[in-house]
């Protein structure tokens, strides 16, 4: 039997994004309002008397800014890997190395309160609000993972700190 090729390129070692549920639902609800829209902008379409383009026109542009909308909602994500931390947000991405982290450790805000921040080399902090407390469910964890003051490392900061040590320890 031969062995499998090695891999090749950084490893996924945690990702916290929005969880199959939360999708499963948001895309139960679009497809329904997809019936409802392209049903209203073919039956404005199809009248016999006079057809009304613009209506339709509407209805679709209406529809696909919506769609535009939801995937917004669903691109953001905190991203471990064997190279470093991605925070991507509803429109932008800050991917960190492991050179330029200092350390990783909990927000103690109020608003963010449990979520992991990344503290980089120059003293810059990066927040990433879904891993909050408050996001434990839209990304399919548990709340109780956070401790009963929300202060604890849930999971998305333990994979960041355990990535982190391993790195400094040279095990890349």
């Amino acid at each position: 039997m031969r062995d499998p090729a090695p891999h090749v390129g950084p490893r996924l070692v945690y990702r916290a994004g929005p969880g199959i549920l939360y999708r499963v639902a948001v895309g139960v609800l679009l497809a329904g309002l997809a019936v409802a829209f392209l049903g209203g902008a073919s039956m404005s379409l199809l009248r016999p008397e006079r057809p009304r383009v613009l209506l339709a026109t509407l209805l679709v542009a209406a529809f696909l800014l919506l769609g535009t909308g939801v995937a917004l909602l669903l691109r953001p994500a905190f991203i471990v890997t064997t190279e470093g931390i991605t925070v991507r947000g509803y429109v932008r991405t800050r991917r960190m190395a492991w050179a330029s982290i200092a350390h990783v450790e909990v927000d103690r805000s109020f608003f963010d309160r449990g979520a992991t921040v990344v503290v980089l080399r120059d003293g810059r902090r990066v927040r990433c609000a879904l891993t909050g407390s408050r996001f434990a469910l839209h990304r399919g964890e548990s709340m109780f993972d956070h401790g009963s003051d929300l202060l604890q490392p849930a999971r998305p900061t333990r994979a960041a700190i355990d990535a982190h040590r391993r790195w400094l320890r040279g095990g890349r």
